[in-house]
């Protein structure tokens, strides 16, 4: 999902560039979220979000304002660029509309000092896509690391960010261990493939973002601060993605049987290079996670059907039938792999459009 995600426990708007993650290989690592998980920051996103805030973006989702660090930082910068380069990164956001996701194209980069284009297109999502290679964006990062001192910045703030990232290292075996379990997947299901998932905690983002990026074969998963202290939620949507798309993908009958729903809701969605196959995908990831964290929060109904309400506004329009199918397929007993083709063929395209219809005629 490129665009947006909202859960019960962020409770705010999530920006996800979500790239198919569909492939097999043997797996590299061994049997634990430590071999699949690498915590470790990266200072091409330190010195791009640094950027970002230098340019004076002052975007933020929560009330009560941004983070300490990101206050910390931007105090820090202030005065180390002049008004002409700061100028010159604002024409080059003013460019890029999507300003959070253009500066993820970072991880395309080799890094400083110089920063060059360096990643392999075949192993790349559509992250290459946002910012083509010709863009100013390595320059940029190149003379900002320089003028910003940015090599003594990161000496300063990498532990702190660190000792933040680390906070989340003890959940994502949680994680998984209640996505397989939901799922009812073999213990291995997570290594079928050799990619590492970077996780990496940015507080220089507006709170309750998160990123998703596919670059040059492995996963890079960006979040920003939470209010929520750290658990295993922040991990659902990320794993059970990784669940539900090769699913879709190998259903191409009953996902195409419901095709023209697309055209009814491609107008609310705000995810690029959509299609509905990857929309289908998206529905039941964000229903398999509502699922999940209503047991992980004990959710009441009216937090549950404010959650599908809003998936459903932004054009996830199988969220709010496929969480109540996933009721019966609770009790099922059998696999989530053999269930989902019941869930797609039990769905009843007139009413879906007849719902939706209704729903916005009301708004």
């Amino acid at each position: 999902m490129t665009g947006k995600k909202k859960t019960p426990k962020s409770k705010g708007i999530i920006y996800v560039l979500f790239l198919s993650l569909i492939m097999t290989s043997t797996s590299a690592f061994g049997q634990t979220g430590e071999g699949l998980f690498h915590f470790s920051e990266d200072v091409r996103l330190f010195t791009a979000y640094a950027m970002m805030n230098a340019s004076g973006n002052r975007g933020e989702w929560r009330t009560g304002g941004m983070d300490p660090i990101r206050i910390q930082l931007r105090a820090d910068l202030s005065g180390r660029i002049g008004s002409t380069f700061r100028a010159k990164i604002r024409a080059f956001n003013q460019h890029h509309g999507q300003i959070l996701e253009t500066y993820e194209a970072a991880l395309l980069t080799s890094g400083p000092p110089d920063f060059h284009w360096s990643y392999n297109p075949k192993k790349t999502g559509d992250i290459a896509e946002i910012v083509s290679t010709d863009s100013a964006l390595p320059n940029l990062l190149a003379e900002f690391y320089r003028k910003a001192r940015v090599a003594q910045l990161w000496d300063e703030y990498r532990p702190l960010i660190q000792a933040e990232n680390d906070k989340y290292k003890p959940f994502a075996d949680k994680a998984m261990d209640d996505v397989l379990s939901y799922c009812r997947l073999d213990s291995n299901f997570f290594y079928s493939d050799s990619r590492l998932i970077h996780f990496e905690y940015m507080p220089l983002l507006p709170y309750f973002t998160s990123m998703t990026a596919w670059v040059n074969g492995q996963v890079y998963f960006i979040v920003g601060p939470q209010e929520n202290k750290p658990d295993q939620s922040i991990f659902y949507y990320l794993l059970l993605n990784r669940v539900t798309f090769p699913l879709v993908k190998s259903d191409s009958t009953n996902v195409q049987r419901l095709a023209g729903l697309f055209d009814a809701v491609k107008s609310k969605i705000d995810m690029r290079d959509a299609n509905w196959r990857r929309l289908v995908a998206e529905c039941f990831s964000e229903a398999m996670d509502i699922r999940l964290q209503k047991r992980l929060y004990a959710l009441d109904d009216s937090t549950v059907q404010a959650s599908l309400a809003t998936e459903y506004k932004y054009g996830f329009i199988l969220c709010p039938t496929i969480y109540r199918d996933l009721r019966q397929y609770e009790s099922s007993g059998v696999s989530f792999s053999e269930y989902l083709p019941k869930i797609l063929k039990s769905i009843d395209y007139n009413q879906e459009i007849r719902k939706w219809n209704d729903f916005w005629a009301k708004q």
